[in-house]
């Protein structure tokens, strides 16, 4: 089994359901505080068409939202590439076929094939230039203006057809996914190289976690009418109350221990890119730190998340 095969059998937390249980409350309200359901009188309250509709990008299997609570009050939007893992979440929260609809909205795509190429380069010490050029193609590859597929499975390139179709927008821990292979396969084959040339394939891939994290935020505002979340990373720790203790720091705005936590590679990019549309065309109107204790069986990592919730000037 190649390490890129071992990575991925470790990104599925197999307890997630039962141990995430607390943390996925906290995330499911914090949802519905920002996202309010506006009910107007006389309506059915539980007709489909009455509900706001709420997309929730790169939900997976859904361990960390409660999307069987959300159904009760939002039209959901699963947006994920890995339809099978989605369908999972569906049976697990026994949501009905009226409550969903799986979209694969393709804003970054780097599929397996390319990751087992890259691996390949790595291990068999192909020269820094010739993966960077690899990078650079993937760059270019991902930066098409289309914004969706028509239910026949052609690329849309009207983007104004997209425009405002979603009430609400939530993406937790999506960022800090978009390339993480990629580093995380650096980083294992790090003997085959020299320190500039791991700076200069490290830089190469930070630049790929720029270009993704702007194109998703591009395609999350323009889909969206008026609020967005972003859950993100800020710090993982092994000890659960070493997290809480920094998630409280973090909630009070102590400068002090928000300058020492290192931001993870796609956060970075992330909080320029927000900074960018902070009371430009955002406003921030909600955010909160919470403990993911992500590795519940191990015991060995716990996230502390930020969380904004945004609303469109």
């Amino acid at each position: 089994m190649s390490y890129f095969d071992e990575m991925i059998a470790t990104e599925r937390i197999p307890d997630s359901y039962v141990g995430w249980e607390q943390y996925r409350r906290e995330v499911t309200e914090y949802i519905e505080n920002n996202c309010r359901v506006k009910k107007e009188s006389g309506q059915d309250a539980d007709a489909a068409n009455s509900k706001p509709v709420l997309a929730l990008w790169g939900i997976g299997p859904a361990g960390d939202i409660d999307i069987g609570r959300l159904a009760d009050n939002y039209r959901l939007v699963l947006i994920d590439r890995d339809r099978e893992a989605v369908l999972s979440a569906v049976r697990e929260y026994g949501l009905k076929e009226q409550d969903y609809i799986i979209a694969d909205i393709p804003f970054w795509h780097v599929d397996d094939d390319q990751y087992r190429l890259y691996e390949a380069m790595l291990e068999d010490c192909e020269d820094t230039e010739h993966i960077l050029e690899f990078l650079t193609g993937i760059a270019t590859a991902n930066s098409g203006k289309y914004i969706g597929r028509t239910e026949s499975g052609d690329i849309v390139n009207d983007t104004d057809r997209y425009l405002d179709i979603f009430d609400y927008s939530v993406a937790v821990g999506l960022h800090s996914q978009l390339n993480s292979r990629f580093a995380a396969l650096l980083y294992h084959y790090r003997d085959n190289y020299h320190d500039e040339d791991l700076r200069l394939i490290s830089s190469a891939i930070s630049g790929l976690n720029e270009a993704a994290v702007e194109r998703l935020n591009d395609y999350m505002y323009h889909m969206t009418k008026d609020v967005l979340i972003y859950g993100y990373e800020v710090a993982a720790c092994e000890d659960q109350t070493c997290a809480e203790k920094l998630a409280n720091a973090f909630d009070r705005r102590d400068v002090e221990t928000m300058k020492s936590v290192e931001h993870i590679e796609g956060v970075a990019q992330l909080m320029k890119d927000m900074s960018l549309h902070m009371n430009y065309d955002v406003e921030l109107v909600d955010s909160r730190h919470m403990v993911w204790p992500f590795d519940t069986a191990g015991g060995r990592k716990n996230y502390v998340m930020g969380f904004a919730a945004m609303r469109k000037i």
